[in-house]
C-alpha cells in the first residue's frame, strides 16, 4: 500500500477547506470536497490522486480529471488538498457571439455554478474510477502478453510513470488498460494518445489499446493476436488527429496514415525513424531519425520550435520531437535536454509539480481538447 488511509484522513481532516466524502465499501479510498469546487480522491492502495472539476467550456456539464500516480508522501497529498490543480479555462470574451448566443452562454454559466455546489454530481467522478470493479460491456481492447526471454525477467527496460488528463469516456478505457497491464506484472514502456484513443507498449512486445484509435491501426494491431513473435510487435506508435498515425515494428517495418510528403520522406530514407509527429494541419509532420538527423514539412510547425532549432544551429542530435493539435510541441535531444511550448496552463502546472517533486520528464504527448500524457521516471 502506497499510503496509510488513516494518516491521509488525519492530514485532510485538519484542513478547514476539506470536507470528507464517505466512500462506501472502500476503506483504502479517501475523498474530499475541496474549496467547494473540486473533488480530490486519494487511492491509498495504488497512490493515485484524482482531481475532478466541472469543465465550464463544455456544451453540457462535463467532469474532467487530472491524475497523479504513485504518490507515497503525505506532503504531496497535502499540497493537492490545499491547492487542487485547475483545469485549463477559456476566456469567453475572446469568442464572438450573437446576442442569442450570449444569452445561452449566461444560462450555461449559471448552470455550471449550480452544479459546482452539487455533491451528487461530483460523485460522477468517483463513479468513473470505481469502474474498475465493473466489466464495461462496451469496453473493446486487446492485450497480448508476451513471454519474456528466460535471460531477461525484467523485460529489458524500466517502466514509465504517467500523469494525464483526458475526457471522461476515454479515461475509463485508459484506466482499465493500466490496471490490466499492472495485474500482469508488466511495465509500461511508452504511451501515445490523440485524446480519443490511446496505445500502450509494455513488457517485451506487449501492446494494449483503447477502442477509439484510428481504424486502420486498430485492424493492424488486432492481427497481432495471431502471433507471439516479438519481431512482429510494435516498437513505437504515434497517434494524432484526423486518423493520422505511425507505427513501427521490431522487424524494422512500419505502417502509417498521413500526408503524401511523409510517405515520400519515409520511402527515400535510408534508416527507420526514431519518432514521427503530426501537426495542426494535415500536411504537417516532423521526423527524427535514429542517428539524430531530422526533417519537417507543413504549415503547422510551431514558430517557437523553429526558433529553437535555429538557435541550436540545427544540430543533428535529436532523440524525439512531438507536436499537438493546438500548436503544442516537445523537443528532446540525445543528451537528455528538453524544451516544450504551446501547452495549457493546466499541463504546465502538472509538469512543474512533477519537477518540484524530483521527477525526470521523459516525454510529453498531446491530444484533442487539451488532453495530455506526461511520461516521467523517478529520481532516487
Amino acid at each position: 500500500m502506497k499510503l496509510n488511509p488513516e494518516a491521509v484522513r488525519r492530514r485532510g481532516n485538519d484542513m478547514p477547506n476539506c470536507v470528507e466524502i464517505p466512500v462506501r465499501g472502500e476503506h483504502e479510498t479517501v475523498s474530499y470536497f475541496v474549496n467547494q469546487e473540486a473533488r480530490v480522491t486519494i487511492y491509498c492502495l495504488t497512490g493515485t490522486i484524482a482531481i475532478g472539476r466541472i469543465a465550464p467550456w463544455e456544451s453540457k456539464p462535463t467532469i474532467r480529471h487530472i491524475f497523479r500516480r504513485n504518490v507515497s508522501q503525505l506532503d504531496v497529498v497535502e499540497r493537492f488538498l490545499r491547492n487542487p490543480p485547475q483545469l485549463t479555462s477559456i476566456d469567453s470574451s475572446l469568442v464572438i457571439q450573437s446576442d442569442g448566443d450570449q444569452e445561452n452562454e449566461n444560462e450555461n454559466i449559471q448552470r455550471v455554478k449550480t452544479l459546482q455546489s452539487n455533491l451528487e454530481l461530483m460523485d460522477v467522478g468517483i463513479a468513473i474510477l470505481e469502474g474498475e470493479r465493473d466489466k464495461l460491456k462496451d469496453h473493446v481492447q486487446h492485450l497480448q502478453p508476451i513471454d519474456p526471454p528466460k535471460n531477461n525477467m525484467n523485460n529489458g527496460a524500466e517502466g514509465m510513470e504517467f500523469q494525464f488528463s483526458l475526457p471522461a469516456e476515454p479515461m475509463k478505457h485508459v484506466d482499465q488498460c493500466l490496471r490490466d497491464i499492472s495485474a500482469m506484472g508488466r511495465l509500461v514502456k511508452s504511451v501515445s494518445t490523440n485524446g480519443k484513443g490511446t496505445v500502450f507498449l509494455y513488457g517485451n512486445g506487449g501492446v494494449a489499446y483503447t477502442p477509439s484509435i484510428p481504424r486502420p491501426l486498430y485492424h493492424k494491431l488486432s492481427q497481432l493476436r495471431k502471433t507471439k513473435s516479438r519481431e512482429s510487435r510494435p516498437s513505437y506508435v504515434a497517434l494524432s488527429t484526423r486518423d493520422r498515425f505511425f507505427v513501427s515494428f521490431h522487424d524494422s517495418t512500419f505502417a502509417f496514415k498521413g500526408p503524401k510528403g511523409l510517405e515520400k520522406e519515409l520511402r527515400k530514407a535510408k534508416q527507420p525513424p526514431a519518432s514521427v509527429a503530426f501537426g495542426t494541419t494535415y500536411d504537417t509532420f516532423f521526423i527524427v531519425f535514429k542517428d539524430g538527423s531530422w526533417k519537417y514539412e507543413g504549415r503547422g510547425i510551431p514558430e517557437e520550435l523553429q526558433l529553437k532549432l535555429e538557435d541550436r544551429q540545427e544540430k543533428a542530435d535529436l532523440k524525439c520531437v512531438n507536436l499537438g493539435p493546438a500548436g503544442e510541441w516537445f523537443l528532446r535531444t540525445r543528451n537528455g535536454r528538453m524544451w516544450w511550448g504551446g501547452i495549457s496552463e493546466e499541463m504546465d502546472q502538472s509538469i512543474q509539480t512533477l519537477l518540484d517533486d524530483g521527477h525526470c520528464l521523459s516525454f510529453l504527448d498531446f491530444g484533442e481538447t487539451g488532453s495530455y500524457f506526461i511520461s516521467y521516471d523517478c529520481v532516487f
